[in-house]
This record gives C-alpha cells, structure tokens and sequence, in this order.
C-alpha cells in the first residue's frame, strides 16, 4: 500500500515528515500505518543529515484521529490485543530514544493513539484553533490506552492531571494543554510551522538533552501529594474511591487505568508498559468494550445520517435564529446558537422573562470561560451574538425560528400565527414540544409544509439528542435542513414519526408510570432506584421524575394515556403528588426532599405513597428491574412496527443520548437482543395475564419470536 508517510530533510537538518493517510479523511494508525511509521523512524535514523523531526498533518482539522477501532474492535483474545499493545509501545519507545529532538506540530484534533504519538515526542506546539483538542478517549472504549498513555502523561502533567485526562476521556483544549504542560506552546493556525521550526532551530544541535520531567510549576500542596510517597499513595486510594463510585461495577476499565498509572511510578517505565498492554488486552475484549465501540459507531452513523431519504433535498443554509420564549429552554436554546456563532434574537412577552433567557445564556457560556474552554475575546464575541426583545423587530430576517413557549397546543398555535405575520415566507418554523402533534400545529400554519418538531434535551448545553418530528405535510427540505443544523450545533438528531410522545417520551414515559405502580404495590422508593442505578441508569426512577418536574410528566402521561388508552392510564401516584404541592426538584419537594446536595425520601411523600398502597409487597428484585425495562422494550417494538423511526439504531440513539441509557448495555434493544426475544415474549405474557394489557405483547415481538429473529443481524 501507498505509504501514509512523505519527509523531506532541509539543509539545515529539519526534516518535515507528514502525515496523510491515503483515501482517508482523517490520519488513524492501522497496524500496516504503524509499521511504515516504524520503517520512516529507521530511515531518518539512519540519514546523517537529520539534526531534527518536525512532526506535522496534511489533513486540515486532523492531526491523529487515534487508533483504528475496528481492529480494537475485532480482538477477542486478551493477549492478542496485549501483543499489538506491546507492538506499538516498541515503536513509540524508539520515537522516544532517538537522539536528535522530535516536535509534535499539532493543528486539530489529537487523540488516543494520536496523543501517544504526540506524547513520545519530545516537545508539542498546538495550534489556538477551535477544531484543535488534545485527550485520551479511549475509557470511552471501555478500554485502557495502550501505546503508553497511562506512563507518559502522568509523567509529563502530573498524577491528578494525567489521571482525569485518562479517566473522563475529555478533550483538552489548547490554552489548557499549555498550562498544564501538555503542550509546549499555542500559535496561530498560519504560524504553526514556522514556530514549530523556529524551536527546532533553538533546541537542535550538539548539546541537546531530552527533556524530562513536568515542564509547569506546581503548587506546594501537588508536589507533597505526587512526590512523597506515604502522600502519593493516599492519593491513588482517594482516585480509586471516586472511580468506584463513578464506574460502578460496570466498567472494569477505568479501576485498570487507575493501577496501570500507580503501579507504572513504582515499577518504572518498562514494568509500567508491561502492566499497560495486559490490562489493554483484558478490557478490549469484555463486552463492555464491545458494546461501547458500538455505540461509538452508532454516534458515526448519525453524524453521515441526511435524515431524508430524497437525495435531491439540500439543507438551506440557517443564518440567523429567532427563539421565542425565553424560559429555561429558550435560553438554553439560545446559547447553543451563540456558542456556533449563529446570531439569535430572542422575544418574550416580558422584559423580565428576556433577561432571564439572557442570564441563563451567560452563565453556560461564562462557564466554559471559566473552565478555559473560551478565552474573553471569545466569550464577548459568542454572547454578542443573542439579543433580546418583546416584540418581532428583527424577525423579518430569519430563516429559521424555534418555539419554546407552554406545552399548550392552542397557546403554540397562536404564537405561532402571530410569528409568521413577521417571518419572510422561506422561514422554517420548529416547535421544540416534547409531545404535542406536530401535525396538528402545522394545520394552523400558512406554511405547513416549513413547520416541524425540533426537541431539544435539558439541559440544553449538555444533553446530546435532538428530536426532528417530520409531521404529515412537512417538507423533505425542512427535515435536511433541521438535521444539518443539529449536527452544527454538535447535537446527534434522530428523524421521528409525528405521534404522541414520539420516541424518547413514549417510550420513557411508561418506564416512569410503571415505577409509580410499584409504589402502589408495596414498593419502596429507595428499593426501585437502587434496582434501576445497579441496572446502569444514570438516576433512579424518581430522581429522574423529581429532575423532569411532577408536574410536567402528569401532563405528558394525560397526553400519552389519551392517545394510546388504557395501557398508558396513568398511576394516582403522580396526581396524588401534584396535587400536594410537590413539583420535584424546582421547588425542592419531589419524592425526595432537597437541602443542598443531600436528598432524602421526603416523609410528605412517604405519607401520600403509604395511603395508596395495596398491600406489603411479594415482588421480587428481579421482577421489579425486568418490568422496568420490558415496558421500554415493549414500547420501542410498537414504535418500529407503527414507522415512527425507521430502524433500531434510530432507537438506540434516542434511548441513550436522550435519557442516558447505559451503554455498557450498547442500547435498548441491543440489550434486548442479549436478553433473547422469546424470553421477553415469555415475561411479557405473564406480565400481561398478571397486571393487564399494558404488558400486552407487541406484535412485532410476537413476530419475530415466531421467526427466531431478533432487532439487529447476528455479528
């Protein structure tokens, strides 16, 4: 193969060796890459003219993407992936050894085994592009870096610095690379070059010693807990604590990290590697691992996903945004705009209500100031984008507009009537309801056919999904148009059939109301959340109903239970709070009581669930968990067969990006697929004879339990 490789030497001993990975859009290191890497170290070695390598990518955005994951994903014997871990490590050894100086010119993205590379040069200069971030992602991966990572970088930032790069998978931007002392220096991208050569022609020559040690100043409190070695090992127990509270025990890859790091200063550099590959080797191949790479790959195909299947619909381009209403989510809404630059205005009823959308705005993005993320110049310029009013001046120009208004269909429609007497006739209008007809709103519209659902998460800053509900008259154009405007934003969209609830809300609403009904059971709170965190969700059944707000998942359920009947009526239990006075986490009185970051079971709430219970409870631990999820289950198996989405990826996607659905599991019906559908056929029918027909059987799941077939072809 047409090596990935080109250098040249110039007279004053520089060698340039670039990076370009053929008929690639990204640089990624292959096994095959790796060994012409190796080939190229050999033969710069071995020219006497090279007094030193500059490092540099011919891909615009990209320095090293990082590994290649389908090989990762391939292992499936420990110490197969231990010998390429070991392989890879021997030749970034050798980048290491050599005795001339290697620089790092990094301008884009440096990742996982991209960063490794970097790391085992000698010095790296990135660029201030926003494109350019530095990390370690492989936890992500559910496994372990592997060509030296876990060694290098504690080494080189510090224990604390290296371990939460390691253990969170977070990018590092480049203002924070320098100060920690990941990088060596931030330049202009039209610079890079010529700094990266200016240091050479500083360091190059007879006399260069290879820098070691951390290049940063540390304060008194770091250097006695990294230094010393009673201090360094309370250290490690306190990083190993919070990693098991954080990981739990679904992911054995980050409690891998913490050892390979700890024992890595005590045995030095080459016992430090050896422990390295083996643990890469023992996590590459759990299903963990496995079932992450999945989810990465499901990330991969909505990124490339056009969301209409017409390819002559060509998105239109969306240059300026109105948001009306400018509560929580307006707000929100606002700031993702501002964040890329979009300039956007938003309207509210009052001034009041306008500088709260503001103030929530500015702190998101004050923020990521403050994590380093936006230097000043760069929040001024991405808060200067929003402005507000109480009235439509400005919207004559928007090509697009976001509702955000009450979950009300005739308030929505009204708002929606008066905006389109201001919006030129082209504007896209997009409700961001979590649950009303899309269709039903569009009917009102001089313009049906430019009015679809746009479902943001919250918070809106911080959740990945984003809905796009194609309504019946709702163009092909509209729907490109609102999917490569979500990918902008950084947002994975999913296109979704215009039905009560759509996916995510459809299908969690049901999860949450069968919680509620085993509380009528007999079942405790503290038991259903406990069950459903050691399942691998993010909250419990009633933090998350205390997070959405009692009040907001009443008037879904009533929604949900008027269009789908009496297997969504929903349980006294919500109504019964409600009515008490408890909304949940905003006013601090939910299921559980809040002071500060304590909670606790509220004894209001104890008090109400107790006078509707039916009787001590006989439930099972093992039942209570699998009719949890075998009313999600259920309910994403109609979804499919009613068309609503298109595939089980599409649900997958929805599940775990909108409501935090483990991925360890690798999604909701992959994990179905795990479980066997005949035995959720099994369940499900004697759920049904026992509770009633919202445990009825889909008829898909019938189907394809008749057929043997299950949600995805076997791998």
């Amino acid at each position: 193969m047409e090596s990935a490789f080109k250098y040249t030497v110039r007279d004053c001993g520089i060698a340039m060796l670039t990076f370009d990975l053929p008929g690639e859009r990204v640089n990624k290191l292959t096994t095959p890459v790796m060994e012409q890497f190796s080939q190229v170290i050999d033969e710069l070695v071995g020219n006497q003219k090279v007094q030193c390598i500059i490092i540099q990518s011919a891909k615009e955005g990209i320095f090293i993407a990082g590994a290649d994951i389908r090989e990762i994903q391939g292992l499936d014997d420990p110490r197969t992936g231990e010998t390429l871990a070991r392989k890879g490590q021997a030749i970034f050894d050798r980048l290491e050894s050599l005795p001339v100086p290697v620089i790092a010119a990094i301008d884009g993205a440096c990742l996982g085994g991209g960063m490794e590379l970097a790391l085992a040069c000698h010095y790296r200069i990135v660029t201030d592009h926003p494109r350019t971030v530095l990390g370690q992602p492989e936890i992500k991966l559910g496994i372990i870096p592997g060509f030296g990572a876990t060694q290098r970088l504690p080494r080189l930032v510090g224990i604390q610095q290296g371990m939460e790069m390691i253990l969170t998978g977070k990018n590092i931007y480049p203002r924070k690379a320098k100060k920690i002392g990941l990088a060596d220096d931030v330049v202009p991208r039209k610079i890079l070059i010529r700094a990266a050569s200016d240091l050479a022609n500083k360091v190059m020559g007879t006399g260069w010693k290879r820098p070691e040690g951390i290049r940063r100043k540390r304060n008194a409190m770091e250097l006695a807990l990294e230094t010393t070695p009673p201090a360094r090992k309370f250290l490690f127990k306190k990083i190993r604590e919070r990693t098991e509270k954080q990981a739990g025990r679904h992911y054995p890859a980050p409690l891998k990290a913490v050892e390979a790091v700890e024992q890595g200063l005590l045995l030095g550099m080459p016992g430090g590697l050896a422990l390295e590959a083996r643990f890469f080797g023992e996590t590459a191949v759990t299903s963990v691992s496995k079932n992450l790479i999945r989810v990465f790959y499901l990330q991969e195909e909505f990124k490339k996903d056009p969301g209409v299947a017409n390819a002559d619909a060509s998105p239109l381009p969306i240059g300026k945004v109105g948001v009306l209403g400018a509560g929580v989510m307006g707000g929100g809404i606002a700031e993702l705009f501002a964040e890329k630059e979009i300039p956007v205005r938003m309207k509210d009823i009052r001034t009041e209500a306008v500088a709260g959308g503001l103030k929530a705005a500015y702190k998101v993005l004050d923020a990521k100031r403050r994590k380093r993320i936006l230097d000043r110049k760069d929040f001024d310029r991405k808060f200067g984008k929003i402005s507000g009013t109480t009235d439509y001046t400005g919207f004559k120009r928007m090509d697009l507009v976001v509702e955000a208004v009450l979950e009300k269909m005739e308030v929505k429609k009204q708002v929606m009537q008066e905006a389109e007497e201001h919006l030129p006739p082209e504007a896209i209008f997009a409700t961001n309801t979590s649950s009303l007809s899309v269709t039903e709103l569009a009917a009102a519209s001089r313009n049906p056919q430019k009015v679809a659902g746009m479902h943001f998460f919250n918070p809106v800053d911080k959740m990945p999904l984003v809905e796009v509900i194609r309504g019946e008259q709702t163009s092909d154009e509209t729907v490109a148009s609102l999917v490569s405007l979500s990918k902008k934003l950084g947002k994975t969209p999913i296109v979704v059939g215009d039905r009560e609830g759509f996916l995510v809300n459809r299908i969690l609403m049901p999860y949450l109301n069968e919680g509620a009904l085993l509380l009528e059971e007999g079942v405790s709170i503290e038991t259903v959340d406990r069950l459903m965190l050691d399942f691998g969700m993010p909250m419990g059944v009633f933090l998350l109903l205390d997070a959405i707000g009692l009040d907001i998942a009443l008037k879904v359920a009533a929604i949900l239970h008027e269009a789908y009947g009496d297997r969504m009526r929903p349980s006294v239990v919500l109504e019964k709070m409600v009515e008490a006075g408890r909304f949940g986490k905003k006013n601090n009185k939910g299921f559980y009581a809040y002071k500060g970051k304590d909670k606790s079971v509220a004894s209001e709430t104890a008090a109400i669930v107790g006078g509707l219970k039916k009787g001590p409870t006989g439930i099972l631990e093992k039942e209570i968990s699998g009719r949890l999820v075998l009313t999600m289950i259920n309910e994403a198996a109609m979804i499919l067969s009613e068309g609503i989405v298109d595939r089980p990826s599409v649900v997958d996607a929805g599940m775990i990006f909108g409501t935090g659905f483990p991925p360890f599991r690798g999604g909701l019906l992959r994990y179905a697929d795990s479980l066997g559908i005949t035995s959720i056929l099994n369940d499900l029918e004697e759920y049904a004879e026992r509770y009633g027909e919202r445990f009825e059987p889909a008829g898909l799941i019938r189907e394809m339990a008749g057929e043997g077939k299950s949600f995805y072809p076997a791998e």
